[in-house]
């Protein structure tokens, strides 16, 4: 992996510990399963499900995104991902909108980032 990716990465809040054991060590294939989450689809299932008031969309997409964001350790949008994740899972729309504007601001930074290398 280059070191600047990584640099920035870990500037953005990757774990890079969690990432390394989940990868075993191998910055190339952390690199590979970073640069996929450029199309992971996720965020853009939580967004459609938010914007059509739509709890359960939302919540599928938000529930996925839970998951990618533990398995790539990507910790500076993880908080914001695992309470909205509760609050949708609950069946209520009530506080998502300032955790999605957090989640949304830390995704469009990483994806900046990684657009940069892939």
């Amino acid at each position: 992996m280059n070191q600047e990716m990584k640099q920035e990465l870990l500037d953005w809040g990757v774990n890079w510990t969690d990432v390394q054991e989940r990868f075993m060590g191998n910055e190339d294939l952390v690199q590979k399963f970073m640069l996929k989450f450029l199309n992971d689809k996720s965020f853009e299932e939580l967004t459609c499900g938010l914007e059509n008031k739509d709890v359960e969309a939302a919540f599928k997409g938000c529930h996925t995104l839970k998951g990618v964001t533990g398995n790539l350790a990507l910790d500076g949008m993880r908080p914001e991902v695992l309470e909205l994740t509760e609050i949708l899972r609950a069946g209520s729309l009530d506080g998502s909108e300032p955790l999605y504007e957090k989640i949304k601001k830390s995704y469009d930074e990483l994806i900046v980032i990684l657009k940069k290398y892939a």
